[in-house]
């Protein structure tokens, strides 16, 4: 079915007198069969054995799983209002604010680092505020430079051609 050279093809080899054949096979259902692609035959993977390795290539077609769970827009904290002194001030005070009301015990790491994390992300958010990209706002869920204003400049850009 598929053309190779004689030493991709024979699976089996006696050395001493010389013998070689093709008996080891690969077994495909009859749906599968026409999305073979090449068979053929891998020498050196024997381990302590006389027959080579058989190796098939199968195009698989598979449906993109649906991603559960995830939203299509993506909501982020607007980290780039912090350039503004009077924001950063803000960010600053609210920040000082939250780590004066943490009790000062001292406990686990995880536990640490989740509330000193959980804490930045809160006074950012308080502070900054959040910015929705992606799918959410009219756009393609898979980037999120897709957005409302983008998608107008491509229709005004249509129209005008």
């Amino acid at each position: 079915m598929f053309k190779h050279k004689g030493a991709h093809q024979y699976t089996w080899y006696q050395d001493t007198l010389g013998r070689r054949s093709m008996i080891d096979l690969v077994v495909v259902s009859s749906d599968l069969r026409l999305h073979v692609l090449d068979t053929q035959v891998k020498r050196g993977v024997e381990l302590s054995t006389d027959h080579h390795l058989v190796v098939s290539w199968i195009r698989l077609r598979r449906r993109i799983p649906d991603r559960l769970g995830r939203p299509k827009s993506i909501v982020r904290v607007c980290w780039e209002r912090l350039a503004d002194p009077s924001v950063r001030g803000v960010f600053n005070s609210h920040l000082r604010e939250i780590f004066n009301q943490i009790l000062r015990e001292v406990g686990d790491i995880e536990s640490e680092w989740t509330m000193f994390s959980s804490s930045i992300v809160d006074a950012a958010i308080w502070s900054c505020g959040r910015k929705v990209s992606g799918a959410g706002c009219g756009g393609n869920p898979r980037t999120q430079w897709w957005t409302l204003e983008v998608m107008d400049a491509v229709k005004l850009k249509k129209e005008s051609y």
